[in-house]
């Protein structure tokens, strides 16, 4: 049984304000950049080039799906900005696994991606090389050319887009945050069935 009280209380929680949320734009400093909020981790701390980098995680959610990304960065500026997992509202995956390489200037992205076809699911594993630089940003280094048409290639072509507007943000000097430019630049993955 409801008391008196609880019922004269009740039409009072109309007027109380909604729940507080994270704002959406929020944003956290990890290794000395500004990454959004949610989700955000610390990766790896490995050295690259002679230098010790950052490698962090965040989430960057799209209507189409869940999406991470992550950011090699060294203070003051982020070196690469690159997906790390997907998980598309439409059954497509990727998943990325970063690891530094044993010649001290590249890092290592491994990549499980699979897709729904027909009954089944088509799937594609390739690995992908980012190569140190000291003060630009990092470079696409594929060990042998990619195959058009593959998925790998369209992730390429992506990384290789999102690596030349670093390039532009660092003659302006403005490399020290994640910005909404930089987050769409990096579009959900194209999986093509």
């Amino acid at each position: 049984m409801v008391s008196r009280r609880a019922l004269l209380a009740f039409p009072l929680l109309g007027f109380l304000p909604p729940p507080a949320r994270a704002a959406d734009a929020a944003t956290v400093s990890l290794g000395g950049i500004l990454v959004p909020a949610s989700r955000a981790r610390l990766l790896a701390n490995v050295r690259l080039g002679g230098e010790m980098v950052t490698v962090l995680a965040f989430a960057a959610d799209l209507p189409e799906g869940e999406r991470d990304l992550f950011v090699v960065a060294v203070p003051g500026r982020v070196a690469a900005l690159d997906l790390l997992t997907w998980h598309g509202a439409d059954g497509t995956r990727l998943h990325t696994r970063v690891s530094a390489v044993s010649d001290g200037v590249r890092l290592r992205l491994q990549r499980i991606a699979s897709a729904p076809r027909g009954r089944g699911y088509r799937r594609e594993e390739w690995i992908d090389y980012l190569a140190w630089q000291n003060t630009a940003p990092m470079l696409d280094a594929p060990v042998r050319p990619v195959l058009a048409g593959t998925w790998q290639a369209a992730q390429a072509a992506q990384r290789i887009a999102t690596l030349a507007l670093l390039a532009g943000a660092s003659l302006t000097g403005n490399l020290n945050t994640v910005s909404p430019a930089l987050l769409a630049a990096c579009p959900p993955p194209k999986l093509p069935v």
